[in-house]
């Protein structure tokens, strides 16, 4: 064995030594389940009687600490036979501080004053199964739907929120629809997950009823004991969207386009989706970055079909492997069909398939069984068929054990493109407690293994890998947050010859000023050639994003080669309903690269806005502008002027039709 592994064992000794804790030294907290004949009036106000018989959670915890917190918090549950109410009384010593700037559904709060209400219906003690419900001090609602939602509000679920401000701080009520939610098919009562979260916008803290430590541990959110949800009879099964797009454009003339997307949940548990003829045009992709990279990069999924129960078809991690199943493969179809959701509270399934023409054929299938915070076990298979496309067949197994700390994974996966197939393997063995994290990797994929629906950044590469992080947040000092981490890579072609070997370290520091300041310093060879690279970043403002900055400098070598990198960003929001946003990257390697990103918005309330966007890059230069009113119940509309996602401005005027039934 190489001396470099020997300093990772005993690393991962000393660590296992200096840091023997464990989920077991915390507990979880229960709530009676109770059912109200009179439900309360969603209007912020707790005087309704129905909270007078409500039970009440107390003393939120801070993670970090395991301390109760300075202004504390009360949170109230009930629910009857369509819905769960819940309710907040955040005190506040400090009122006139708290923070609210976000008013459009759906937006991220950071750094503002919200509230969250957690719920895993299955208490399957999985993530993949917990819903979140957020609510700022404004009233402004987003969510997190188990297994993923599409944008449209009738199939993200409609739910009620109102905010009052009190002297003392602020109160909030929520009222979920259960048709919101997957949950148990039964007659009888079942224990659920919940947990209530308070962000606290002033002292940047985030304060939960329930302690799930700062490794937010799932199996330690609350136990809702004694609830008995209504039978699947109670909620509509059967929903419609269509879309209407008249579309104008220069030497192409005149197009109309329509399509229809069906969502039918035949149970509680259980949800399909059909799309026909979607409309991938008239939405806005990520825009791809020009850092330095030997592989393709890999772009966020923003296409509706794909986003309906995302995580029932993440097969594989996006780190060592790579993901076996990319969508952004799938480019585009005619039609497309999925189902996907629980079994049993603890199997699930994803099943997807699209078609396009009279013979591309895209399918993939996974199947899933939890066992909470022990692990878990899974199975999959993808296919490719077509004109256009080699005949692509893959499928494999993954699981993972844990025992107190420790946490032992593998897969095995087989891929074939045509007639060319090969295997990939791995073994894990991770240490988990708060504040610490530290996994072995020995993984090993073939020459000719042929993942065509997926993204696999390198194939002919076996060898092991270290990578450990800790973070921390404090509460004195200059100091508010500190990441660390350190990866370690020693890699050989599967014949034996040198690939990749290398060591990577980072430190990111977020400053109670609310500055960042983050250093980067990676050392390698990579098929022969070396690299040595430095990193250096700063950033102000980093918890509001209407008036943040980040500025990034990469400077050195790689393969042998000088290379330089400077990224930059800027957010302001300007009469109180203008956002613009400018970001840059300019690279300069084997050849000379530039990308600029300037977005504007005017939001006229929290469902209408007019947007723009422009991108250069590399002499390209790209643009549309767009008026949205879109965000609510009923018909959504918008009027497209450009292309979203082409290379170069084109003339075009889209007008588009939203509406769901």
């Amino acid at each position: 064995m190489r001396k470099e592994w020997w300093y990772v064992i005993v690393g991962l000794l000393s660590l296992y030594l200096a840091v023997p804790l464990s989920a077991g030294q915390f507990s979880v907290r229960t709530i009676p389940a109770v059912s109200t004949a009179k439900p309360p009036v969603i209007d912020g106000k707790l005087d309704d009687e129905a909270w007078q018989s409500a039970p009440v959670a107390r003393e939120f915890i801070d993670p970090y600490t395991g301390k109760p917190a300075a202004d504390q918090t009360e949170a109230y549950i009930l629910y009857d036979n369509t819905a769960i109410y819940v309710a907040f009384y955040c005190h506040d010593s400090q009122p006139d501080a708290i923070v609210a700037r976000e008013i459009r559904p759906g937006s991220q709060f950071p750094g503002e004053d919200t509230v969250t209400f957690q719920i895993d219906p299955y208490r399957s003690r999985d993530w993949a199964n917990i819903s979140a419900f957020i609510v700022n001090a404004l009233g402004t609602q987003n969510e997190r739907i188990a297994g993923g939602r599409a944008a449209k509000r009738e199939w993200r679920g409609i739910w009620q929120a109102a905010v009052q401000r009190v002297p003392d701080g602020w109160t909030v009520e929520m009222r979920i629809p259960w048709e919101v939610l997957n949950y148990p098919n039964t007659n009888g009562a079942v224990n659920m997950s919940i947990n209530f979260k308070r962000d606290h916008a002033r002292t940047r803290i985030d304060y939960f009823w329930s302690d799930v430590t700062p490794m937010r541990r799932p199996e330690l959110m609350g136990v809702w004991q004694g609830v008995r949800p209504p039978k699947a009879g109670n909620r509509k099964t059967l929903q419609f969207m269509s879309y209407l797009t008249p579309e104008w454009q220069d030497g192409g003339g005149e197009e109309v386009r329509a399509g229809l997307d069906v969502r039918y949940t035949p149970t509680p548990q259980l949800t399909g989706v059909l799309s026909m003829f979607p409309d991938f045009r008239n939405i806005e992709a990520s825009v791809e970055g020009i850092e330095f990279s030997r592989s393709e990069r890999f772009v966020e999924e923003t296409r509706p079909f794909f986003m309906e129960g995302i995580r029932y078809f993440d097969l594989t991690e996006p780190y060592g492997i790579g993901r076996l199943f990319y969508s952004q493969r799938i480019a585009e179809f005619d039609a497309g069909l999925k189902l996907f959701g629980n079994l049993h509270p603890a199997l699930s399934i994803g099943v997807l398939s699209t078609f396009r023409g009279e013979r591309d054929r895209a399918s993939v299938a996974h199947l899933r069984y939890s066992a909470g915070e022990r692990g878990g076990w899974s199975i999959y298979g993808l296919l490719r068929r077509g004109s256009d496309n080699p005949q692509h067949d893959a499928y494999g197994t993954s699981g993972n054990i844990r025992f107190g700390n420790f946490r032992i994974g593998g897969k095995w996966i087989y891929a074939r493109e045509g007639d060319t197939g090969g295997v990939a393997t791995d073994v894990t063995l991770n240490y988990e407690v708060p504040r610490w994290f530290s996994g072995l990797r020995w993984m090993r994929i073939d020459p000719d293994f042929r993942a065509s629906l997926g993204l696999i950044y390198f194939t002919d590469r076996q060898g092991l890998s270290w990578y450990t992080r800790y973070d921390n947040e404090f509460r004195q000092g200059a100091i508010r947050e500190l990441e660390a981490d350190v990866f370690l890579r020693d890699y050989t072609h599967c014949d034996g010859t040198p690939f990749e070997k290398g060591i990577q370290a980072s430190l990111n520091v977020t400053l109670r000023s609310d500055h960042r300041i983050g250093i980067e310093h990676e050392v390698a060879t990579f098929e022969g050639t070396h690299d040595r690279v430095f990193q250096v970043s700063v950033g102000g403002n980093v918890s509001n994003r209407f008036r943040q900055w980040n500025l990034r400098y990469e400077f050195g070598q790689r393969s042998d080669r000088d290379i330089r990198f400077i990224g930059f960003g800027i957010t302001r929001r300007l009469f109180g309903k203008l956002d613009v946003g400018l970001n840059g990257s300019i690279l300069r390697f084997d050849e000379n690269r530039d990308q600029y990103i300037l977005t504007v918005s005017w939001e006229f309330d929290e469902l209408r806005a007019l947007s723009a966007r422009l991108v250069q890059r590399d002499g390209n230069v790209n643009w549309y502008l767009a008026y949205r009113s879109a965000g609510g119940v009923g018909q959504d509309m918008y009027v497209i002027i450009g292309d979203p996602n082409a290379d170069r401005f084109t003339e075009r005027i889209a007008l588009k039709w939203v509406w769901a039934m």
